[in-house]
Order: structure tokens, then C-alpha cells, then sequence
């Protein structure tokens, strides 16, 4: 090596460590402006070669922590790729592990085996888990504010003179043909720029794996042994006539002498190694030997400012972004925060999956995950649903209620509020639920119908449309919910059932005063049990049946055969088109046979005739304690009259040839439909069938009043004033629905008159509380006879859904609040003179 070499090697490497050490925009700006680089347009090279790269970059992740997990992703994606190379196999070769789950099976556990089989990090141990998490890193330094943030990672790692066809591209074929990663849009991880501070700046390090540079190599890249780096700016237009309009990407590419290639190259030098990770809570003092490193400067944290580790900080949003993360990551809180241990700065992230199912906290209900694979439109799918004891989902999650990933990253979700549709009927539990939906094996087709490029949000469509129509059968059929639901409400009415009857007993006194509410509203007697099961057993405490011993199946099935059948008997029956069809099965087999990461079960559906032949309907199984619940929404081809013989196979490693069962589904009109007496019938509220000519009623409510130190829990306000949570459950064998009412009796209304009055406060609290029921009464009764009307009609235009019911019971409510009492006390006062 040559003096002046080794000179400028040494400067190289100062300059990247001061730019590697500065934690704000003033200091990189001085340090590039102390070698001139700063004002020279020159050395700055655009991002991808494209003067237009704003559009692509600005039009990306449109929150930051979702922009910072796909860098995340792509230090994941670099270790696989480095694990597949040093092991001499093309990446796009069919030798290559054909999934991300494979490839981690094949790369990290040491298993020759399909991808359907482990390959996923909770499975391993906690030291494995921490032992590979510090192969990338994740620091945090700086302000509290708007921290820098650093990723590192011991990757494969790209010479200089690759750089820009790598991190600094846009929109090449980079991973597109490689199956086991998840960057297939080479966007970059660009969709941070944006969120890096006034000027965008983000520093790039990387050094190529010594191992993968061969001889042939080094002839033709005279930089394959060298780090390189740079930082990407943003370079604000010039106002001014035939100027760009946009703001332009450009990175620093000082080196004039790039082997063959006409353009600036980025500044490189040698090193044996660098400090580029953290220990504890000390950046930048762990050397690696290669590998990459990315440094966001002042990075957007917009709410989760806070300490990395803790339930408002970062961790916990990766996590979620991130459920079932194919490797782990290690976090480092490197910032000011007070702490001793090295637990207080740093962790590995394992995804949320892991950390649920780790038991930690006991967060989850008893019984829970259970997961339900489902099919819409012949892709597979699987559901994971969780559910939180009361107050914990919180920590876990936001908004969200169902998420959808593709090898264990969040591409997208709906809200919560899918819970409390009217054809769920889990408001109650809508607090305390998260389903994980995994689509990594959708089509590429559906892939892109379903998720925008920037995999953070879902597309409108059709595929979506079914999705969710599948997914509330799951939720609203799905009996350890149900049973949950059931002990939930169990639970609160147990506490004020007796102090709840007299104000029954008001209610029902006001009603019957009037023969016009009367008719309105009452129907039926109060229900006695709601909550017992068919043939009258409760449910326990923990979900099973009063008494009996808790489930617990066999790792593999010794039968699988129809309910109440012999194994293989034949099933027939009739089937309406329209509407979905109900098959029940029989077996021991542990509930999650279908979904595990050790030896799962198959079950697939083939034409009786044609056995080679899969058949793809839209269904789900849900298995649970003995009993598999299938559920089948017929092919739009079928007619009535068509007879449709399946072939329903049931198998796993262990038995490959597993159970058969031949179902032969006729099919016929709805029932009700067709021949008869003409009258549509309907659903009452209470779920009794009734004729259009039957008065409409509805069962009295339980009412629950609600102090202030209840308002978390309710998500109530000084201005609240009522809300309704509705519930199905079985009374005579019949599914019924019955509402709740939590009535705010601390609003700040209420308390103004209750301050002032002259007579007994009581009373004043019983109007307030019976005139709320009655308004919520009237608007739900006055939908459902709309409701009524429309489904003779055939015309729903006219009918708000139940979601929005409710909403609008809380917010009118909230609205007559000030006047409620008020109003009750002055018109109950007039006289005949008055009018």
C-alpha cells in the first residue's frame, strides 16, 4: 500500500466517523462543509440517477415507524442472503429455500426440510433468539426528541462501486427473482427519507463479505475489499422559471475514478474492521468485519418519544409492524435515560408473536392464541386470534384489530372497530382482540390486488371484500369467543344483578304506563340465564364446561370422521344456495393441529370424482376441544337442484394417509324462500323469529352506571353520556341479542343539576339514567323495524347498520346531555293552562 493511499484511507475513514458520531443536522452540515463538499453540485450524485426520484421516495409509508421497518427488513433480508451465498447457492437457483421460513430452517436451525415445518423464531430458545439478535442492531441516539437512529447489520454487505445499484437505486431487479426475502419493490427503504429531519440526511456504510469476494472478483472490482460509504441529502428546488419543481434525492460521490463507469463513485477506504454496533447503551464500540449500516439523522418519533423499551417506546410498535419478524433484532437505548442493568437499554425484538406466546405477563385470556386457517378465492390463509384479559390489548396495539403479513411483516390492517359489526357481535370484546392474518402464501396476483407497494395499508377491492367477509363468519362463529364473551358479561351482571333489579323494575313501570310503549318495547320476560350452554351447562371460569375437565387432544388424530358419523361414513345433506353451509366433524386431535410450526395437519377438499383435483371455496375451520366447525360458502357456479359429492382429506407427516370423507351437499332454495305463504320472516332484536305482522319489541336492557374512575375502561369523558354494547347469546336453545347499557353518572351535566337541586338527587340520577335508556331503546328499535322493512323491500339504503347505531346512541346522547333532565323536569311540570 502506498504512502498516499494509506493517507487517504486514514482521512476517509476520520470523515465517516465524525459523520457516524454527529447526532444533528448542524454538525453533519459543518463536517461536509469543513471539506468542501457542502456547496459543490459537483460531487453530489442523484438517487437512483433520477432527477424525478421525489415522486417515488415522497410517496411511500405514510408513518414513520412503518418506513423504518422496512430498513429493518432489509438488514433480515441481507442476512439471509448472506447465510445463502457463503454456502455456494444461488440465491435464484431452484437449491435456493423455496420461502423466508424455509430459508431460516435451512440457514439457522440446520433443517433439510420444506418450509411448512419450522423456520420461525418462537419456537427457539431465548439465548438462540439473543445470541442471533446481535447480528442486527438497532441504536438510538442523540436528542430525545427527534433521535438518530442506526441500523447495522453482519450482512452480506456491497463493495463501493455497487452501492449505487444497490441501496442507492430505485426500481432495479435487485431481489425480484429471489424467493426467500421480502424486499421485492427495490424501493430502497427510501420511504425513511422523508422522516430524516429538515435535509433528509442518511448516512450509508458497507463492506462486502470477505467470503464472497473471490479472486475473479477482485479483477474486475477494484473495490471489493474496501468499506464504502456516503450521505443522501435533499436538495430543495430553485424557484425560478424552468427550474424542477421538486425536490431532488442526490448522495456524495466525490470519487472521479470508478473502474469503467462514467459516473461519480461514493468515498471508500480500507479497514480491517469498524465500530459500527453498540454495546449496552454505548454506541458505535462493537467492531464487525463487514456488513452494512444505515444512520437516520434526527429521525421523526412521532408518538413513541419516549424510551425504546418501554410500552410507549418503539419496541412495541416494531412489534406489531413486525409480528413474526423471520430474525430477531437487537435494540439499544443509547440516549440519557437513567438505568444500571443492561436490561434497562437493551432487548431483542422477536416480533409480537413471540412475545405473546412466550407467556410473559399473562396478557392472553386462558385457551388463547387459536388460530383458523380459511380460503378465499383457492388462496390459504391463516387467522391468529388473540385475546387480551381486560386492559392488557392496549400495550400490544393501537388501532388495529385485524392485521395482515406476509412473512411475518404488517402490510396493512382494519380497525378494530370490525369487532362491533353487526355480523360479529364481539363489541365487547372489541377492547381486547387482535387477529394476525397470514397471507404469505396469496399469488403474487393477490398480493398486489390486496396491498399498496409501500406495505403499510390495504387496497379496495374484491379480494378484500371477501377477505372480511370471511373473516367475520370466523370471529362471530368462533366459539372460544363466544364462550369468552359470555363469561365477560357473565362476570359484570353477576356484580349488579341484584342492585340492578329495581331499576328493572322502574323501567319496566315507566313502559307499561303507556300503552304505546308498551306495544314499542316490550316483548318477552326478562331473560333468566343467558349464558348457559346447549342442554343447559355453563360455562366455567375458564371457558370449559362447568365440572368436566379441561380439553386436552392428542398431538395427531386417531380419527376425523363427521359428527355423530362412523369414520368414513358418508355425510348428505341439503345445502342453500346463497348462504353458507355448516359441516360439523368429530375428532381428538389438539386444537391447533392445522397451524403449528411442528408437523401441522393438512386438510384439503377434492371433487369426489377427481381426485387429483383441489377444490376452492371459501371456507374456514375452526377446530376446537374435539370438534371441527367447517364452514363453506358455496361456488357462485352451482344451481339449484345440483348435487356437489367433496372429498374432505385430513393428513400430516405422521400419517400421510390420513382420514377420508365424502360429503355430498344437494342444493336447494333458501329456506323460507320459494314455496309458501309469501311472508319474508324476520329477526327480532331479542333473535326470535317473528312474521311481518307481529308487533316489533325488544327485551328490557341490563343497565350498568359508570363512575369516573370507570371512564378508562368505558373510554368515557366528562361529557359522556351513554353507550350500548350488544351481545348474542342462547336462551331456549335460540341465539338471541341483548344490549347493555353503561350510563355516565359523573357526567358533568348530570353533576351540575345534581349541585343545584332543590329536590332528592336520586331522582334527578334515575332520570338522567332512565332517559338514556329510553333514547338508546328508540333508536334501536327504530332501525331494526327499518331493517324489517328494507328486507321485504329488498331496499337497504334506508337502514343505518348496527356499528353505527351505537355510535349514534353515544354521540346523540352526548349532545342531549345538557338538556335531558332539564327537559324532563319541565315538560312533566305542564299544566293544562300552560298549553
Amino acid at each position: 500500500m502506498s504512502k498516499n493511499k494509506g493517507k487517504t484511507d486514514e482521512e476517509n475513514r476520520k470523515f465517516l466517523m465524525e459523520l457516524l458520531r454527529a447526532d444533528d443536522e448542524d454538525t453533519v452540515i459543518s463536517i461536509l462543509k469543513s471539506r468542501n463538499y457542502w456547496d459543490k453540485p459537483e460531487v453530489w450524485r442523484e438517487y437512483g440517477d433520477r432527477s424525478g426520484n421525489f415522486s417515488t421516495i415522497g410517496n411511500q409509508q405514510s408513518r414513520p415507524e412503518a418506513a423504518l421497518v422496512e430498513k429493518i427488513i432489509n438488514s433480515v433480508d441481507a442476512r439471509l442472503m448472506n447465510e445463502c451465498l457463503v454456502k455456494g447457492i444461488d440465491p435464484k437457483s431452484s437449491n435456493a429455500p423455496s420461502s423466508i421460513r424455509h430459508a431460516v430452517a435451512k440457514f439457522f436451525e440446520g433443517k433439510e426440510i420444506n418450509a411448512e415445518s419450522g423456520g420461525t423464531i418462537r419456537d427457539w430458545p431465548q439465548k438462540q433468539r439473543t445470541e442471533e439478535s446481535r447480528n442486527i442492531t438497532l441504536a438510538a441516539t442523540g436528542i430525545r426528541q427527534n433521535p438518530c437512529l442506526t441500523i447495522a447489520d453482519i450482512g452480506e454487505g456491497q463493495t463501493p462501486n455497487d452501492l449505487p445499484e444497490t441501496f442507492l437505486s430505485i426500481d432495479r431487479e435487485n431481489k425480484l427473482r429471489v424467493p426467500f426475502v421480502q424486499g421485492k419493490f427495490n424501493m430502497g427503504g427510501t420511504g425513511a427519507l422523508k422522516f430524516c429531519g429538515e435535509n433528509r440526511f442518511q448516512l450509508v456504510i458497507s463492506r462486502r463479505n470477505p467470503a464472497l469476494v473471490a479472486a475473479a472478483r477482485k479483477k474486475t472490482d477494484s473495490s471489493a475489499e474496501l468499506w464504502g460509504f456516503t450521505i443522501v441529502r435533499r436538495e430543495l428546488p430553485i424557484l425560478e422559471i424552468g427550474a424542477v419543481r421538486n425536490s431532488v434525492y442526490k448522495y456524495l460521490a466525490p470519487v472521479l475514478a470508478n473502474d469503467d463507469k462514467a459516473k461519480r463513485g461514493v468515498l471508500r477506504f480500507y479497514a480491517d474492521s469498524l465500530p459500527l454496533m453498540p454495546e449496552h447503551n454505548q454506541p458505535y464500540e462493537r467492531h464487525i468485519k463487514w456488513g452494512s449500516a444505515l444512520k437516520l439523522y434526527n429521525y421523526d418519533m412521532k408518538g413513541f418519544k419516549s424510551h425504546l423499551l418501554m410500552k410507549d417506546g418503539l419496541l412495541y410498535r416494531l412489534e406489531i409492524l413486525m409480528p413474526e419478524i423471520a430474525l430477531p433484532v437487537r435494540l439499544h437505548e443509547c440516549r440519557n435515560f437513567k438505568g444500571t442493568a443492561e436490561a434497562s437499554f437493551a432487548t431483542s425484538l422477536s416480533g409480537l408473536v413471540a412475545r405473546l406466546e412466550d407467556g410473559r405477563g399473562g396478557n392472553l385470556e386462558n385457551g388463547f392464541p387459536h388460530a383458523v386457517p380459511f380460503q378465499v378465492e383457492g388462496h390459504n390463509m391463516v387467522a391468529r386470534i388473540y385475546a387480551f384479559q381486560k386492559g392488557k390489548a392496549q400495550t400490544y396495539r393501537t388501532n388495529e384489530g385485524i392485521v395482515f403479513t406476509i412473512n411475518g411483516q404488517t402490510h396493512g390492517s382494519i380497525p378494530k372497530t370490525i369487532f362491533a359489526r353487526n355480523k360479529v357481535k364481539m363489541h365487547r370484546l372489541a377492547d381486547s382482540l387482535l387477529v394476525l392474518v397470514d397471507c404469505s402464501k396469496i399469488s403474487v396476483s393477490a398480493r398486489e390486488d390486496l396491498f399498496m407497494n409501500s406495505r403499510d395499508r390495504l387496497s379496495s377491492g374484491h379480494l378484500r371484500g371477501a377477505i372480511e367477509k370471511q373473516m367475520e363468519d370466523i370471529l362471530a362463529n368462533h366459539q372460544p369467543l363466544r364462550d369468552l364473551r359470555e363469561r365477560r358479561r357473565q362476570s359484570e351482571i353477576s356484580e349488579r344483578l341484584e342492585a340492578s333489579k329495581p331499576l328493572e323494575d322502574v323501567l319496566s313501570s315507566i313502559l307499561r304506563s303507556s300503552p304505546t310503549l308498551a306495544s314499542l318495547f316490550l316483548k318477552g320476560p326478562r331473560l333468566n340465564n343467558p349464558f348457559k350452554r346447549r342442554g343447559g351447562q355453563a360455562t366455567g371460569k375458564d371457558g370449559s364446561e362447568a365440572g368436566k375437565k379441561l380439553y386436552s387432544g392428542k398431538p395427531h388424530p386417531t380419527f376425523f370422521k363427521f359428527h355423530k358419523k362412523r369414520q368414513g361414513e358418508s355425510l348428505e345433506r341439503e345445502a342453500d344456495i346463497g348462504k353458507r353451509c355448516r359441516i360439523k366433524f368429530d375428532t381428538d386431535v389438539a386444537n391447533g393441529y392445522f397451524e403449528r410450526s411442528i408437523m401441522p395437519g393438512r386438510f384439503l377438499v377434492k371433487l369426489a370424482d377427481r381426485d387429483e383435483d383441489t377444490v376452492s371455496m371459501d371456507s374456514n375451520l375452526i377446530l376446537h376441544n374435539g370438534y371441527g366447525n367447517w364452514s363453506i360458502e358455496l361456488p357462485d357456479n352451482v344451481n339449484v337442484g345440483d348435487r356437489l359429492s367433496l372429498k374432505c382429506c385430513v393428513s400430516d407427516d405422521v400419517n400421510p394417509d390420513g382420514f377420508t370423507n365424502i360429503l355430498t351437499l344437494t342444493i336447494v332454495n333458501q329456506s323460507g324462500g320459494g314455496k309458501g305463504n309469501g311472508k319474508r320472516r324476520s329477526r327480532t332484536a331479542g333473535g326470535s323469529e317473528t312474521g311481518d305482522e307481529e308487533p316489533f319489541g325488544i327485551k328490557l336492557p341490563d343497565i350498568k352506571r359508570v363512575r369516573q374512575e370507570d371512564w378508562p375502561t368505558a373510554n368515557f369523558d366528562e361529557f359522556s353520556s351513554t353507550k350500548v354494547i350488544a351481545d348474542t347469546c342462547l336462551e331456549d336453545g335460540e341465539e338471541k341479542t341483548v344490549h347493555t347499557f353503561y350510563v355516565n353518572i359523573d357526567n358533568k351535566y348530570l353533576k351540575t343539576e345534581m349541585k343545584d337541586a332543590k329536590s332528592d338527587i336520586s331522582l334527578i340520577e334515575a332520570k338522567f339514567v332512565y332517559g338514556n335508556v329510553l333514547l338508546g331503546l328508540a333508536l334501536i328499535r327504530d332501525n331494526n323495524e327499518r331493517r324489517t322493512r328494507s328486507n321485504s323491500s329488498h331496499d337497504e339504503s334506508s337502514v343505518v347498520q348496527e356499528t353505527d347505531i351505537y355510535e349514534q346512541i353515544k354521540l346523540t346522547s352526548r349532545a342531549l346531555a345538557p338538556f335531558l333532565v332539564p327537559m324532563i323536569n319541565s315538560l312533566g311540570s305542564l299544566a293544562d293552562e300552560d298549553v
